[in-house]
């Protein structure tokens, strides 16, 4: 998964770059992307259209790429309770 977010970091102004920072997260997290966009689909659209939208993606890239286990990015991201929340629902459901 490290190349997955890895080939963003000189991106940081395109929407593609915004999409695979969202991935990355999603994978360090340990969700499973195509399981969320096919069962949560509307919910993924909501994280996509956050991260495209977010000021914050030098930091994130930063974050991803330094230690993607520190979980500083909850601070600054606007779909941390979202992403911890499909954290908590995928790990109950397993």
């Amino acid at each position: 998964m490290q190349a997955q977010y890895d080939r963003s970091t000189g991106k940081s102004t395109t929407p593609e770059a915004g999409i695979d920072l969202l991935k990355g997260r999603m994978a360090i997290l340990g969700l499973d992307i195509p399981v969320i966009e096919r069962n949560y689909g509307e919910i993924f659209e909501k994280l996509k259209q956050h991260c495209l939208s977010c000021r914050d993606r030098a930091p994130c890239m930063v974050d991803l790429k330094r230690d993607p286990t520190n979980q500083a990015w909850e601070a600054y991201c606007p779909n941390s309770e979202a992403l911890n929340a499909l954290v908590a629902l995928t790990e109950a459901i397993d």
